[in-house]
């Protein structure tokens, strides 16, 4: 999944604070200090300087330097934690810490935190993090789209989607972000709703491959079969070996009654990938159809191993060894799939995710 580069990097933003009564005096000595001959350290400019030349181990210990002689420099302390980002995160995430809320370089340092933390693979973290910055700016894209990739992610589809919504608003024109909504109503299980999305994806991007190969599969799900084999052999003629093109065209030939058809594609499909599991069991049911239970049973058996926890495989197998008379055999698989079906139900703990504009919504 991409995500727009406003949320992965964090920015330099120059600036921007009024110089307290402290720096004054801290101006003013460093005037009389450069009177009586002796410059006081620029580290700033030292840490351009060094970056300019590619030196990131100078610019690190200038940066440095200046927080002793400056803790409040927030500028500085993004440019140290950009530095320290991948080197020595953990520091990096430290050093951000310490601008406060009302600093103004505030939200540029959520996002370098968000960024850490994915990287890291916490999740809960970057997520957070991301939430402050959608809270303070609804219209960051970056940031939108990265909460909404996470939830995606992690698998909350119904947190995922008002992000990409958000997203797909402030950028009308990225095709990436309307296939991450269909995936989104995919998820969710509600076919029909990827259709606009999909349509609009491929009105930008006439060429998007992934989006042809998409609606091909979500036409084909809501009875739209003209406008899933259109697709499904434009995707077929820009690729040859596209299983789930093959697949696709399979089934639509098997919906219509041209079994010939629908067996050849899958012997095509099965060529290219022969333990897949959903064309073997678009096979195993043209089998039952065609009253060969015991013929279906063990098409299915012969990708068992490959496929032992696959709960719409074993459903599939498990109906086939019953219509083949094997009960025994048939309750065993119905069985695992009751296991299967309890420990993928099992709780996480719940989330709190932020709505677009900023204020909580419930999940």
């Amino acid at each position: 999944m991409q995500t727009d580069g406003t949320a992965r990097r964090g920015r330099d933003v120059a600036g921007g604070r009024r110089p307290t009564f402290a720096m004054a005096l801290a101006a003013i000595g460093a005037l009389l200090v450069a009177g009586c001959g002796t410059a006081a350290p620029d580290y700033l400019s030292e840490a351009s300087s060094a970056l300019e030349r590619g030196d990131r181990a100078a610019a690190t210990t200038a940066l440095r330097a200046h927080l002793r002689t400056a803790p409040e420099s927030s500028d500085a302390r993004l440019r140290l934690a950009s530095l320290l980002r991948e080197s020595k995160p953990d520091e990096a995430l430290e050093i951000l810490a310490r601008i406060p809320k009302s600093d103004p370089q505030r939200i540029a340092a959520m996002q370098q935190v968000a960024i850490i933390q994915i990287v890291a693979g916490r999740t809960a973290a970057a997520e957070q993090a991301l939430r402050e910055v959608v809270a303070a700016q609804p219209e960051n894209l970056g940031a939108q789209l990265s909460l909404a990739e996470l939830y995606f992610r992690d698998r909350i589809p119904e947190s995922a989607l008002p992000h990409a919504l958000a997203a797909a608003r402030l950028a009308p024109n990225r095709a990436q972000t309307f296939l991450l909504i269909a995936e989104i109503h995919d998820e969710l299980h509600d076919y029909a709703a990827m259709i606009e999305p999909l349509q609009a994806a491929i009105a930008i991007d006439p060429g998007s491959y992934d989006a042809r190969l998409n609606l091909a599969y979500a036409s084909n799900r809501i009875g739209d079969l003209e406008t899933a084999e259109v697709q499904a052999k434009w995707c077929l003629n820009a690729n040859p070996r596209e299983v789930s093109a093959l697949r696709i065209l399979a089934t639509i030939a098997r919906d219509q009654g041209r079994f010939a058809d629908a067996r050849s594609f899958i012997a095509k499909a099965q060529q290219i990938q022969p333990e897949d599991v959903d064309c073997r069991i678009l096979e195993a049911d043209m089998l039952l159809y065609e009253r060969q239970p015991q013929a279906a049973y063990e098409r299915l058996k012969e990708i068992f191993n490959a496929h032992r926890s696959t709960v719409r495989y074993l459903g599939a197998l498990a109906r086939a060894a019953a219509l083949a008379g094997d009960r025994e055999e048939s309750r065993k698989h119905y069985r695992t799939v009751e296991r299967l079906v309890q420990e993928s139900r099992k709780k996480v703990e719940p989330r709190q995710p932020q709505a677009p504009g900023g204020d909580s919504a419930p999940r």
